[in-house]
């Protein structure tokens, strides 16, 4: 497993802990103290607004998961994947990209998230 993958692998951890404690503990891991995060439905910077974007989500989706669904392709401080929001019960309900970039501690810096298939949409 390579660096990239393994960051974006704790990614998806981060997004699934319930646990608030655990939760920044694995922000701080993995994101710059300075980190942004944008997509067309929500954006935070730095670990306090990551974690409340990240705990907004819980509340808006109890117990959905996200997990990746393609490799992690990057180059550089440069790396993108997809993913998808799935039901308790497993129905995939939101599939999207990612692109984001690494600082020099290898901690994501940015993060930019697209949204490829959402409900309703035509």
């Amino acid at each position: 497993m390579n660096a990239h993958t393994a960051l974006i692998d704790r990614y998806f951890d981060i997004w699934n802990e319930t646990d608030a404690g655990r939760r920044l503990t694995l922000i701080a891991q993995t994101w710059a103290s300075d980190a942004t995060y944008v997509d067309p439905l929500l954006s935070a910077q730095s670990h306090d607004g990551i974690d409340a974007m990240i705990r907004a989500v819980h509340e808006r989706f109890p117990r959905h998961t996200f997990r990746r669904t393609t490799a992690v392709d990057g180059f550089a401080d440069r790396l993108r994947f997809s993913w998808e929001l799935s039901s308790p019960d497993g129905v995939s309900i939101v599939k999207g990209s990612d692109f984001g970039q690494v600082d020099a501690d290898g901690r994501l810096r940015t993060m930019t998230g697209f949204l490829d298939e959402v409900p309703g949409a035509a």
